[in-house]
C-alpha cells in the first residue's frame, strides 16, 4: 500500500491536514452563508464526500468535493430554515 499514500483520495493521511481542510471547508460555508452552521454542514459534506467515495471509489480532488457539498448542504440548511419560519 506505499502507492497509496499519494492516492489517499487525494487527502493526506495526516489527521492534521484533514483539520485544515475542514477549516476551509466551514470558512467557506461561513462566508458564502452567514448565520448557517458552517460546522454542521462541514460535516454533511463529509459525509457526502464519504457516499462518493464507497459508491465510485477514489474521487478526484476530493477537498473541492467536499466543499462543494458542504456549500450545498449549508443552501439546504438556509431553504429549509427559511420554509420553516
Amino acid at each position: 500500500m506505499t502507492q497509496t499514500r499519494s492516492r489517499t483520495y487525494g487527502l493526506a493521511s495526516n489527521p492534521s491536514e484533514w483539520a485544515a481542510h475542514r477549516r476551509a471547508v466551514v470558512f467557506s460555508v461561513r462566508r458564502m452563508f452567514p448565520g448557517v452552521d458552517a460546522e454542521r454542514a462541514a460535516t454533511d459534506g463529509l459525509g457526502e464526500l464519504c457516499r462518493q467515495i464507497v459508491m465510485r471509489g477514489a474521487v478526484d480532488r476530493p477537498a473541492v468535493v467536499w466543499c462543494e457539498a458542504a456549500i450545498a448542504a449549508a443552501a439546504r440548511m438556509r431553504t429549509a430554515a427559511g420554509s420553516a419560519a
